[in-house]
């Protein structure tokens, strides 16, 4: 086994850091890099600063990891600007929820007309009028609110399905 030499053991670099720094001369400047001499050496390096938190790191999927450092991006931006950062878990909620609103907005617009037709073939056929449409607003909106029940049990059949 090799010895370390005495420039290396005065190196106080972590693997992080040394990789960082590679990327960072490889790239150019980059904002938040400072430039530091190695100790004994006279030799200016530029040294990347990793941010890590005092808390244990997240076993979380690709897409949640982009989602947390989006919300650390905004969060950078909203001290720049002297307002009140957002709360992680809290801000995971909420995109979850638009993503989940979205996801049944698309479902229930493929298959809303198909709903629709299924849940006036019943009334048709007591009335005996095969075009037969609500023309009262209390029955419009018994109506939508079955179909709307209907859309939402079969998305989250669909849901359970797809995981």
């Amino acid at each position: 086994m090799a010895k370390p030499t005495q420039s290396e053991s005065g190196l106080s670099l972590d693997r992080r850091q040394l990789l960082a720094s590679a990327a960072a001369l490889t790239v150019g400047n980059i904002p938040g890099v400072e430039t530091a001499e190695i100790a004994n050496s006279g030799q200016a390096v530029t040294v990347a600063e990793i941010p890590t938190s005092e808390s244990a790191t997240w076993k979380v999927c690709a897409s949640t990891a982009r989602k947390i450092e989006e919300i650390a991006a905004r969060n950078i931006i909203r001290a720049e600007a002297g307002l009140s950062l957002l709360s992680v878990p809290r801000e995971l909620r909420r995109m979850k929820r638009v993503a989940d609103a979205t996801a049944f907005e698309k479902f229930a617009a493929v298959h809303r007309q198909s709903v629709w037709d299924e849940v006036l073939v019943p009334v048709r056929r007591q009335r005996g009028d095969p075009n037969w449409r609500p023309s009262r607003l209390m029955e419009g909106l018994a109506l939508q609110s079955r179909v709307s029940r209907i859309l939402r049990k079969r998305n989250s059949f669909r849901t359970l399905l797809d995981t």
